[in-house]
């Protein structure tokens, strides 16, 4: 519950606001200045700015304040512009670090204990039922993958099921792409040998964030789905070996793939952290790996982590295994989730998967904008 009202003064140029349950936290004047919402400074209707931050003073100081109303700090600026901040919303914007870790979206990691609670929905259920669909979207966005099944066994059925969670991304492969044992192939992936889990594309800028695999024959013996929680992998080297994790979090690696119409190429590290050190995304893809552009004397180390980081994704207690049956879709966050499959018989039976590729801040956009309205159980 937000605190209801709230005692204010200045120190420093800043702004110290006391809560009624205790709590302190301090804004600093330029701060709290740029997050003014009044209709000089907001659109009525978008919210979107309407200044830029050079037509606020240099030398920004308060010169009146007051908490008179105890629920809204009232402000009136050197440059004489008055701003209100409700106690609601300046509690819920607290800069401190404990209020900022809270407000992260943090990762719930998973091994192959997941198994017994796998986040598994019926396609048409989602689709009746907005409120289903809010809450196998919240599971998704916690563990980074999710599992929707009774989609229809047609070809295209995976692009319709890409353009309701976001918009289908369209690459070299096309709008979508046929997973399958062909002749002269360019990829591995349409071969029938077993891939090792990886993440796809990581020689493309940005690379796709969500990808989507759909089942519409699985006769083959083996092809079963492996899945890794890949910061869940990042954690555990980052416990054993704190040099290693640095290594791959500082050093990039090349990426490239080449074809007769096609040469994409990107450079980044194997693990990526945010401004607060929690994981943001893992690109691991030894069949895509060029070659490591870094100085002679890291280059050693760095593939000793890389070894580290590579037999960790291979542990059996960090896979999760199971097999897709026709009219499963298996959705992935391809910067966390790492996937491969066993190797299959194509001539004992067919297996043909249908995949596509969606932006993660399309996916995002869905659940926040169900979460407006629907709220989970």
């Amino acid at each position: 519950m937000n605190p209801l009202s709230m005692t204010a003064s200045t120190a420093d140029g800043s702004i110290l606001v006391t809560f009624e349950d205790g709590q302190r936290a301090t804004f600093s004047s330029y701060w709290l200045r740029d997050n003014c919402h009044c209709a000089r400074c907001r659109h009525a209707g978008n919210g979107q700015k309407l200044y830029q931050i050079t037509d606020l003073p240099a030398a920004l100081s308060v010169r009146t304040l007051s908490a008179a109303k105890a629920t809204l700090l009232e402000v009136v600026w050197s440059d004489g512009h008055l701003s209100s901040y409700a106690a609601g919303w300046l509690a819920d914007h607290q800069l401190g670090a404990t209020a900022r870790h809270a407000r992260q979206v943090k990762p719930v990691l998973w091994d192959q204990g997941i198994a017994a609670d796998m986040p598994v929905a019926s396609w048409p259920a989602l689709l009746a039922d907005p409120a289903q669909e809010l809450a196998w979207l919240e599971r998704y966005t916690e563990l980074g993958f999710g599992l929707l099944k009774q989609v229809p066994i047609t070809p295209g059925a995976v692009a319709e099921v890409g353009d309701r969670l976001g918009f289908v991304r369209i690459t070299n492969y096309g709008r979508l792409f046929d997973v399958q044992s062909v002749p002269n192939p360019t990829n591995l992936a349409y071969t029938a040998v077993g891939l090792a889990v990886h993440s796809d594309n990581p020689y493309r800028n940005p690379s796709p964030g969500v990808q989507l695999l759909h089942c519409l024959e699985a006769g083959a013996p083996g092809g079963d789905t492996l899945l890794v929680d890949g910061f869940a992998a990042a954690e555990l080297l980052r416990q054993q070996d704190p040099a290693a994790f640095e290594l791959l979090r500082t050093v990039p690696m090349n990426f490239r793939y080449s074809d007769a119409q096609t040469d994409l190429r990107a450079r980044q590290t194997l693990i990526s952290t945010d401004a607060d050190d929690l994981l943001k995304a893992v690109h691991f893809n030894n069949r895509s790996a060029d070659w490591l552009d870094a100085p002679a004397e890291v280059a050693e180390a760095w593939y000793q982590a890389y070894r580290q980081f590579a037999q960790l994704l291979l542990r059996d207690e960090l896979q999760l295994v199971f097999r897709l049956a026709p009219g499963d879709c298996v959705v992935m966050q391809n910067d966390r989730t790492l996937h491969g499959r066993t190797a299959f018989d194509p001539n004992l039976g067919r297996r043909h998967l249908q995949g596509c590729y969606i932006d993660r801040d399309a996916m995002e956009s869905r659940r926040l904008v169900l979460s407006r309205t629907h709220h989970l159980a």
